[in-house]
């Protein structure tokens, strides 16, 4: 079993690297990758940088005509078609006409999301950020597994954010059903779901050939932000009257190119060859959260807990069966 220790490693990148600089003498001729959310924000810097490296990526959709436009000008093999993470049956038919088209898949960025938004229900009741964010990418992962596996040396990144340091799983109510919604714990929740689920997905495939990654993309305006007002954005002391990002964040927030990094270095990093499941931000691996760690780094010991990894795949596969 190879070793997983969450702290820092010796990586030549940093916040601000761009990907030229992460993907430099990569060549990915021949690689399969898929990118979900790959035709905006940081998604479509993703998928810009994967294809100029001469991997084939698959783009799945849940507005075509708008990704057709988002993607026009990326370089490259990139291929388009509709999906909905809401919704398990375009899920599922997805990952078989995946499967119809190719015999392996090299690399699988689970890199949509939604956040803060009002409160739904998708699936069989479930809340929506959680059902979308992890059911929805729990079910693509799980139906191409053996894509992933006949790759012989694949990897797996799931988006997190720093946002799960505001929640653990919501074992007792994790759809709200007992106790009011709250946008931003429903959001933390996900977030921490997602690096529990790259976890769980290491420590269960990782002799048949997979390694998965968790990844928090550091602070980014993207359209992820679309249900937040600009008052809102103000309390959170992200902007100012006019919109304009505050001086402090605006130091600490990325381009989106910077923003897709962590994620490409996740996906492509000798450095990682001989280990897995580790939460990272900022081209590295992250250090494990402390009473001293700054507020927006760090990971919280509740989304690398191997126990509670195994339990959120459990509690999955259990609604999955409801």
């Amino acid at each position: 079993m190879s070793s997983r220790v969450q702290k820092k490693v010796d990586s030549p990148f940093n916040a601000k690297s761009e990907p030229i600089e992460i993907l430099a003498g990569k060549d990915l001729t021949g690689k399969v990758v898929i990118v979900t959310g790959g035709y905006s924000g940081i998604g479509l810097e993703t998928t810009r940088a994967l294809a100029a490296a001469g991997a084939k990526v698959y783009v799945p959709v849940r507005t075509p005509d708008k990704a057709q436009e988002n993607l026009k000008d990326v370089e490259g093999e990139v291929i388009v078609n509709a999906m909905d993470l809401a919704d398990l049956a375009s899920v599922r038919s997805y990952a078989a006409s995946i499967a119809d088209r190719e015999s392996k898949l090299d690399l699988l960025i689970n890199n949509a999301g939604i956040m803060a938004c009002p409160e739904a229900r998708v699936g069989n009741n479930w809340e929506s950020q959680f059902g979308v964010n992890h059911i929805g990418h729990f079910v693509l992962t799980q139906k191409l597994l053996p894509l992933l596996q006949n790759a012989g040396s694949a990897r797996v990144v799931c988006l997190s954010s720093i946002a799960h340091r505001r929640s653990d799983i919501l074992w007792d109510d994790i759809h709200f059903e007992s106790t009011d919604y709250e946008k931003w714990t429903a959001y933390a929740q996900a977030k921490t779901a997602n690096a529990l689920f790259a976890l769980a997905l290491d420590m269960k495939y990782r002799d048949q050939g997979i390694q998965a990654f968790s990844v928090h993309p550091g602070g980014i305006l993207t359209p992820l932000q679309r249900h937040l007002p600009n008052e809102e954005m103000m309390a959170l002391g992200w902007t100012d009257a006019d919109g304009n990002l505050s001086e402090q964040v605006a130091a600490m927030f990325k381009s989106t190119t910077q923003g897709c990094t962590t994620t490409l270095w996740a996906a492509t990093s000798d450095a990682l060859a001989d280990t897995g499941g580790l939460y990272c931000e900022d081209c590295n691996v992250s250090n494990l959260a402390t009473e001293d760690s700054p507020r927006f780094c760090d990971v919280a010991p509740w989304a690398v807990n191997e126990e509670s990894a195994n339990r959120l795949w459990d509690l999955t596969e259990k609604m999955l069966a409801e």
